[in-house]
């Protein structure tokens, strides 16, 4: 059921600029070594989890959940960095691919890639070399989902 009402929640929230957020977990990483590697394990999986659903914020309820925070954040936005750099070249630069992208998904693309920027795990210079952009196309990709005109007038 909580499942349900996130979708329902993320759904509702979409194009109006507001976040939802994940809940916490209450099993901390405290105690033995077993049972705070069980609550890292836990909180490792549950971050990756909402990550991978579209939830980008989270609550932790103690500071040793933050190494986990961190783990597996940067490991969601390192994960499929190659895979989602090359889409985006090659939806910007017009090559043939395995993906028929649009524009659309290009947005997305970049959202993901800026995501990643924003918290470390990716580096803009990792960005600008793996799909071959510039800040402006980046940028107007942003924007609109479209590659920015030349000096000539194409794309």
């Amino acid at each position: 059921m909580a499942e349900f009402a996130k979708a329902h929640m993320q759904a509702a929230a979409a194009q109006t600029g507001v976040q939802i957020s994940e809940g916490s977990t209450n099993i901390l990483p405290l105690g033995t070594d077993d049972e705070a590697l069980r609550g890292w394990r836990l909180h490792a999986r549950l971050v990756a989890r909402h990550l991978g659903n579209g939830i980008y914020q989270g609550w932790d309820l103690h500071p040793h959940q933050l190494i986990t925070r961190y783990a597996a954040t940067f490991r969601f936005y390192r994960q499929e960095f190659a895979p989602c750099a090359a889409r985006l070249r090659t939806y910007a630069h017009g090559t043939s691919g395995t993906v028929l992208d649009e524009l659309t998904t290009a947005k997305a693309l970049v959202y993901y890639l800026q995501r990643g920027v924003a918290c470390g795990a990716l580096s803009r210079q990792d960005v600008t070399e793996a799909t071959g952009l510039t800040a402006a196309q980046i940028s107007s990709l942003t924007r609109t989902g479209l590659m920015p005109a030349d000096e000539e007038g194409t794309p």
